[in-house]
C-alpha cells in the first residue's frame, strides 16, 4: 500500500487488512521523520514495520483496542509491554509485524535512519548495543513527548527553524540509543560558547543547523546540544528564537522599517510566520507591540 506525502509516496510492506493511510513528511539532517494514522478493516490487520533503513516508529494513539510489534504473526507480545504508547526499533530489512485485531485505527510518528546517521549524530554517546539489536515495544516519556511535537511539525502548515527540529530528533534518539553521560552537567567552555554565540548572532536570517554550530566546536551534535543547554540554561533554538525576537524588537523601533522587512531579517518565512512566532513568545503581534513602544517613549 502506498500513499502520498507530498512530491514523494510512502510504502507500507506487505500490507493485510488496511482500509487506508495518511501521512506527512519532513526530514532533518537525512532523517525522515514521518506522522502517519492507518485505518483497518475489522479484523485481524498487520503490515511489515521494516525497510531498506533503521526504523523507530512511535505509537501516538490507539482507537479500538491495543497494537502491538511482533517477530512471529501467531505469537503476542509480552503482557507487561502491551502499554499505551509503546516504542519499536526495528534494523532495515528485519521483518517485524505491526499487528492489530478488530481496531478502527493507529497513528505513530516513524523515523527513517541509515545506522551510520546515528553514529554522527551521536558519536561516543552512542550505545552501540542499543542501537545494533531490534528492541520492541519499550516505554519512554521523553521520546513519545518529543514524538508528539514532532507530529506536529511534520502537520504544520508553516516550518519551524530547522533547529527546532533538529533538536527534537536529538531527544527523542537520545532517550533511545544514548548512553549516559558521564559528566550530566559539564558545559562548553567559555571560547566555545563565544565562538557559537557569535556565529548564531552573525547569521539569524539563515536556517543554521545543530550540525554547523556542532562542528566550530568539534563535537557531536547531541554533545554539543547537551552542554549548550549546560552553559546557557536554553536549546540552541530557544537561544536562537529569543535572538532573533530581541533583534526584531530593535528593528521595529527603527523609522520605517516594515513587518516583511523585519522578518526577513530575522530569519522568518515571511511576514505571517514573523507575526504568529512573535505574539507566540511575547503576546502581542508586532504591529501592537511597536504600537506601544511608540507611545511610551513619545
Amino acid at each position: 500500500m502506498r500513499v502520498s506525502e507530498g512530491s514523494g509516496s510512502f510504502e507500507f510492506r506487505s500490507p493485510h487488512g488496511m482500509k487506508a493511510a495518511h501521512s506527512k513528511l519532513r526530514t532533518f539532517a537525512g532523517i525522515a521523520i514521518r506522522h502517519l494514522q492507518h485505518f483497518n478493516h475489522p479484523g485481524r490487520a498487520w503490515h511489515d514495520l521494516s525497510g531498506p533503513q533503521d526504523t523507530l516508529t512511535v505509537v501516538l494513539a490507539e482507537i479500538g483496542g491495543r497494537c502491538e510489534a511482533r517477530t512471529n504473526l501467531h505469537r503476542p507480545a509480552a503482557l507487561e509491554r502491551q502499554r499505551p504508547n509503546h516504542i519499536s526499533f526495528v534494523p532495515a530489512e528485519m521483518r517485524v509485524w505491526g499487528y492489530t485485531d478488530n481496531m478502527e485505527s493507529v497513528r505513530e510518528v516513524r523515523l527513517s535512519f541509515d545506522r551510520k546517521s546515528l553514529g554522527d549524530w551521536f558519536g561516543t554517546d552512542l550505545d552501540l548495543s542499543k542501537a545494533g539489536n531490534p528492541e520492541l515495544m519499550f516505554h519512554d516519556k521523553r521520546a513519545v513527548e518529543c514524538a508528539r511535537l514532532l507530529a506536529a511539525e511534520c502537520d504544520a502548515s508553516d516550518t519551524s527553524s530547522e533547529l527546532y527540529g533538529e533538536g527534537l530528533t536529538i531527544a527523542l534518539l537520545s532517550a533511545c540509543f544514548q548512553r549516559r553521560p558521564q559528566k550530566e552537567n559539564s558545559g562548553l567552555s567559555v571560547s566555545q560558547l563565544r565562538l557559537v554565540l557569535d556565529f548564531i548572532h552573525e547569521h539569524l536570517d539563515l536556517s543554521v543547523s545543530v550540525f554547523q554550530l556542532a562542528r566550530l566546536v568539534d563535537l557531536s551534535p547531541s554533545q554539543f546540544a547537551r552542554m549548550f543547554k549546560a552553559s546557557t540554561g536554553v536549546s540552541p533554538h530557544r537561544y536562537q528564537l529569543n535572538t532573533r525576537i530581541g533583534k526584531a524588537q530593535e528593528l521595529l523601533l527603527m523609522k520605517g522599517e516594515s513587518l516583511s522587512t523585519v522578518a526577513v531579517a530575522t530569519g522568518f518565512a515571511d511576514q505571517s510566520h514573523f507575526t504568529r512566532t512573535f505574539k507566540r513568545v511575547t503576546g502581542v503581534t508586532p504591529h501592537d507591540w511597536r504600537q506601544n513602544r511608540t507611545r511610551k517613549r513619545s
